[in-house]
């Protein structure tokens, strides 16, 4: 059995716009071996919006249950002594630390917990009331810590922008739940079996992710955040141009084996 691990954010797509010849690549991918999950660090959203936004963008049917979020992974590392839960994040993460049984709170002294995603809507006060829990003893975890992410009209700041904000005014590091940190990846192994490939386009979280896994392989592409010059130095096992070139390497390791 062979799966396939596929980020999103500038692998299948750069905000709403789609990477060329992602649609029919993906269903090139989903005919051609036996499991596909999407693996995202983005917290904002849930797995099903997630899932939306695939099939928006390419026209492909996939299911929320093939999505594995940093959102999800932050919940798995929380338990019921760190509620309730003072969230600076958007709704995807919200739902999944309710999903997960966690009450949610907005007052910093009741809060046992600080879970940060990426917010699109940051205030001083956020960063501000976080900063308290988390001085009061709050223990303090971030659903991931890239620094930026690909969109249409270039790179914006991502949730570790957030995360150093918070850190350096409750003078505390985080514990971070998504790629390649053993949260998610104990939340993937959770779910995959047989060999496994990891497409993206980071270094430090999709290439990493890989290296950290025996037997797991990687495909560096270059439409996100990683360039080509970055890419002459690599642990990835394959560089190509775009989710394309990945897909048709795959299939093509796999009709050798």
């Amino acid at each position: 059995m062979t799966t396939v691990l596929c980020d999103l954010d500038g692998v299948l797509y750069r905000g709403a716009a789609p990477i060329p010849g992602a649609s029919a690549a993906l269903a090139k991918l989903i005919g051609g071996v036996e499991s596909v999950f999407f693996i995202t660090n983005n917290s904002t959203r849930t797995p099903q919006a997630t899932a939306e936004k695939i099939i928006r963008l390419t026209g492909v049917e996939v299911g929320g249950d093939q999505v594995l979020t940093s959102a999800q992974a932050a919940a798995t590392m929380l338990d019921d002594s760190d509620g309730p839960i003072l969230v600076v994040g958007e709704d995807g993460l919200r739902d999944s630390l309710r999903s997960a049984g966690f009450e949610i709170t907005e007052a910093p002294d009741a809060a046992g917990a600080v879970v940060v995603g990426l917010t699109r809507s940051l205030s001083y006060d956020h960063i501000t009331h976080a900063m308290q829990a988390i001085r009061g003893g709050a223990r303090f975890v971030a659903t991931n810590d890239d620094t930026s992410f690909p969109t249409e009209d270039g790179l914006a700041p991502g949730c570790g922008a957030i995360v150093a904000a918070i850190a350096a005014a409750a003078g505390a590091s985080p514990e971070v739940a998504g790629k390649p940190n053993p949260a998610m990846r104990d939340l993937i192994r959770s779910k995959v079996k047989g060999d496994v490939w990891v497409i993206g386009d980071r270094l430090d979280t999709d290439i990493a992710l890989a290296a950290s896994e025996p037997g797991w392989r990687s495909i560096l592409v270059l439409t996100g955040i990683t360039g080509r010059d970055e890419a002459s130095d690599t642990a990835a096992d394959e560089v190509v141009d775009d989710f394309p070139a990945a897909v048709d390497l795959v299939l093509e390791q796999l009709q050798q084996s």
